[in-house]
């Protein structure tokens, strides 16, 4: 354990909206830290929120964490997390910082395990300046959209993320779980600014070092670990568990809008990584595979892209069995659900995914326009990186209209035959059916 008495303060800063899945354990885990000294921020936007129920809950039931509500953001940029992070970003007590988001679960012994790895580097040049964990789907319900997901998460992503961090030539963070220092961050953000590599801030908001500077990124998390590892020569690190990432109940429109959202932001972030990210799927490198064997040694294609499926099925397989012993959910400990982990039905969301991996890919780089959290606010992604809000009579690119009109056809087709009525009729409708009654 710990020594109380040399265990750096932590600040631990969730910012919180709606309702997410397996909200109360995820926010009790960090409750439950078996660390020697932390505070627990934790905060929303709106004070009509769902979450402040369940924050009050466990405040109640863990009366000796020192915990706190921060209630209403303060916008210093277009990205809503930071707006609801820089208030409880401002007043914590601690600058080591361990931002988390609301779906993540960890286990209670998350911050001990990842604090000392601040120290683990051998180059004096290059400390570590950031731990992050790899996010690991838990909890997904038998939409379609949440298998996909969870394989998406599980083998694909996991894969890209491990290996990429593991030959560590580059910044590669996913803000889900990040431990960094708030005095790092500012004074990365500075040098950042002086050399013109950070948009300004929105008309009235004043150009705040540290976490506001990153207000004008959706993605924050990546932009944030490049600006340590570029600009402070700070070298990044992953904890030695995962983060429980839960999934719930997600459409597989959803899914789709998700994956389109993140490779358009990161088309202008890591241009070249997205460019070459087809070639990483099964079916592009298959084919290729396919042609290059038959070319080379006459082995025919309907041969080898089989055994090159099935190899990367059970690699992905392999990788998700290796990681479930460090994941914090029961539901991939003991007996999970037939959808949770490999199964027929898994194997039916892995295909689907490796299916319409690039056709996915293909519609993300024909737009520049995204949205977060279904509010109804559409952004188009500057060349930086950077978002705007859509100006008012802004059309969006092409693809998102044509996709715009065939979800009105299909939702069209499905609802063909209802009619809805008007509030007077029905109103007239349940009148009458009480009076039968």
């Amino acid at each position: 354990p710990l020594d109380p008495a040399s265990a750096p303060g932590v600040s631990i800063l969730r910012p919180l909206r709606g309702l997410d899945c397996n909200l109360y354990e995820n926010l009790e885990a960090s409750f439950r830290q078996d660390y020697p000294n932390f505070e627990l921020l934790l905060s929303v936007a709106d004070e009509a929120d769902a979450a402040i129920p369940i924050v009050r809950q466990l405040q109640q039931k863990y009366p000796h964490v020192d915990s706190e509500l921060l209630v209403g953001q303060e916008p210093v940029g277009v990205n809503p997390k930071i707006n609801n992070l820089i208030r409880p970003y401002r007043q914590a007590k601690h600058d080591l910082l361990w931002v988390l988001d609301s779906n993540v679960l960890t286990s209670p012994q998350c911050l001990s395990r990842s604090v000392p790895l601040f120290s683990s580097s051998d180059d004096p040049k290059h400390p570590i300046g950031l731990v992050h964990h790899l996010p690991f789907a838990v909890y997904p319900d038998a939409q379609l959209g949440s298998r996909v997901e969870q394989v998406y998460l599980c083998s694909t992503h996991a894969k890209m993320y491990l290996a990429i961090n593991r030959v560590a030539v580059a910044s590669c963070v996913t803000g889900k779980s990040c431990l960094y220092r708030r005095s790092d961050l500012v004074r990365a953000s500075q040098l950042k600014r002086q050399r013109g590599k950070l948009p300004l801030p929105p008309p009235g908001v004043t150009d705040e070092p540290g976490l506001a500077a990153f207000g004008q990124y959706l993605g924050e998390d990546n932009e944030i670990g490049v600006a340590l590892w570029e600009e402070l020569g700070l070298r990044h690190t992953m904890g030695t568990e995962v983060a429980g990432n839960a999934v719930g109940s997600m459409s597989f429109q959803k899914f789709f809008r998700r994956r389109v959202r993140w490779i358009r932001v990161r088309k202008y972030m890591v241009l070249a990584s997205t460019l070459v990210e087809p070639l990483t799927e099964s079916l592009l490198s298959g084919l290729l595979g396919a042609l290059a064997f038959s070319h080379l040694v006459g082995l025919p294609p309907l041969v080898f892209l089989p055994l090159h499926l099935t190899a990367w099925y059970l690699l992905d397989s392999a990788l998700y069995r290796s990681l479930v012993p460090s994941s914090p959910a029961l539901s991939t400990l003991t007996r999970p659900p037939a959808h949770d982990g490999p199964s027929a039905s898994y194997l039916s969301a892995w295909a689907a995914r490796e299916v319409l991996a690039l056709p996915v890919w293909v519609f993300a780089m024909l737009g520049d326009t995204v949205s977060w959290r279904d509010d109804g606010v559409v952004f188009r992604v500057k060349r930086d990186g950077s978002v705007r809000a859509l100006r008012e009579g802004e059309r969006e690119a092409w693809v998102e209209r044509a996709w715009a009109r065939v979800v009105a056809r299909w939702e069209g087709g499905r609802n063909k035959g209802y009619v809805e009525l008007s509030p007077d009729d029905v109103e007239a409708r349940a009148a009458g059916h009480a009076e039968v009654a």
